[in-house]
């Protein structure tokens, strides 16, 4: 029951003790460097030896491999940016696609005693990105100045704003 309250204690045999560092491998000589690189290269040995006997025993056992041998060439930064526009560009068309449906989506469908119908996204995108009214540009800030003077200005157009 005691050693239950002396876990956060430092003790003899060194458990509870913090690790206050970790060695760094920075090789100064080129024999430590020549080790480093062996138990490196030791490494990768391994793995591409567990990979084989991976392989011969889905080989043996009929299964998909998997590790499989990559004999494509890499993808460039050009090649990658024109296929990520493309998904994009889908992704932009679907959404559009979806905007333009007259489909009955979402809470107050039919809308009752004849409040106005709501404007699908591809009106509202018109709306905003379609032609404006037709004031000439020397009439700049035109629609700003009061109505009387609008009238005075241009009938025409004053009843237009």
């Amino acid at each position: 029951m005691s050693s239950f309250f002396n876990l956060g204690k430092k003790t003899a045999s060194g458990i509870g003790q913090a690790i206050n560092k970790v060695k760094t491998n920075v090789p100064k000589t080129e024999l430590q460097k020549k080790t480093r690189d062996l138990k490196l290269a030791i490494q990768k040995s391994k793995a591409g030896k567990a990979k084989l006997d991976q392989t011969i025993f889905e080989l043996k056992q009929n299964k998909d491999f998997t590790f499989k041998g990559n004999k494509g060439k890499t993808e460039s930064n050009t090649e990658s940016y024109k296929r990520i526009t493309k998904e994009n560009n889908k992704v932009i068309k679907n959404m559009l696609d979806k905007a333009a449906e007259k489909k009955a989506d979402g809470g107050r469908i039919g809308r009752k005693f004849g409040s106005p119908k709501p404007k699908t996204n591809v009106e509202k995108i018109k709306q905003t990105f379609g032609p404006k009214k037709n004031v000439p540009s020397k009439l700049k800030g035109f629609s700003k100045l009061p109505e009387k003077v609008q009238q005075q200005m241009n009938k025409k157009l004053a009843r237009k704003v």
